[in-house]
């Protein structure tokens, strides 16, 4: 019976000590986590303020702008851009995220115009005060670098038919409709990024966010790993500000395969 009892006793010690092991994990695992997010939080923001910083200098030559009159100001930045991009003789894109539209301009004349169904934009976008607005906006910005999902431009090679039954049965075919994830990135001056995705309702936009096959979702993870990487590094994570703009996906492919790769691009916020 003794034996029996001491037994029992070294069990439930052993178990104790097993469990406050895992406890003890637990805490110091937490506390790890708390530790890198706070590191990367303020990392983070500190990265933010640099990046204001920098859009300051660039803004130092220009008259300080009255704050009550910072919508007057984006309407003359806006009128002012567009006819600087109306100058020349290539087409232009043209985003107006106050009126939802985005549209192709060549000359001032608009040759096609979509609806926008939903935005995003970087806080630091909301914090600019009239001076940087204008530094940034008051000009037509210059893109710098494409990519895409999607070919820009696409070449079908077509194989003629050989007999007349192969034409027929050809002809015969119903249409397929490939599905794609259709989004591209435009780097542009100031070191903004716009992101273009198409999507056919802001259901199928969440739906592609939650199985990981949508931009919005490549585009977190990628941000995330780049900002880790740095840090390990002992780098300040590099901020870019983006801009995320969702339209219909055939008028993505459009806006795409018709932009110039050396466009001007005017922008209202």
């Amino acid at each position: 019976m003794k034996n029996k009892s001491v037994d029992e006793f070294e069990s439930l010690y052993k178990k104790k000590r097993s469990y406050l092991g895992l406890k003890i994990f637990v805490l110091l695992f937490s506390f790890f986590i708390l530790v890198i997010v706070s590191v990367y939080t303020y990392i983070s923001i500190s990265a933010v303020d640099n990046r204001m910083s920098i859009a300051r200098k660039h803004a130092e030559g220009i008259t300080p702008i009255n704050a009550s009159l910072l919508d007057q100001l984006k309407e003359k930045a806006w009128v002012e851009s567009r006819l600087k991009m109306a100058s020349g003789d290539s087409i232009g894109l043209s985003i107006d995220l106050s009126d939802h539209f985005i549209q192709l301009e060549l000359k001032g004349v608009v040759l096609m115009k979509s609806k926008i169904r939903d935005v995003s934009i970087s806080g630091f976008f909301k914090r600019m005060d009239g001076n940087v607005y204008f530094s940034m906006f008051g000009s037509p910005l210059k893109i710098l670098r494409f990519e895409s999902s999607i070919a820009k431009n696409p070449f079908k090679v077509i194989k003629a038919p050989k007999t007349t039954e192969e034409a027929d049965a050809n002809d015969a075919k119903k249409d397929s409709v490939l599905k794609e994830n259709v989004y591209w990135t435009v780097k542009l001056n100031h070191d903004i990024d716009l992101n273009i995705q198409g999507i056919d309702s802001i259901v199928d936009s969440q739906a592609k966010y939650k199985f990981g096959q949508g931009f919005e979702f490549k585009r977190d993870i990628k941000n995330i790993k780049d900002a880790i990487h740095q840090i390990i590094k002992f780098e300040k994570p590099k901020y870019t500000p983006e801009i995320l703009i969702s339209i219909p996906e055939n008028e993505a492919k459009s806006v795409l395969r018709a932009l110039p790769r050396n466009a001007l691009v005017t922008i209202r916020i």
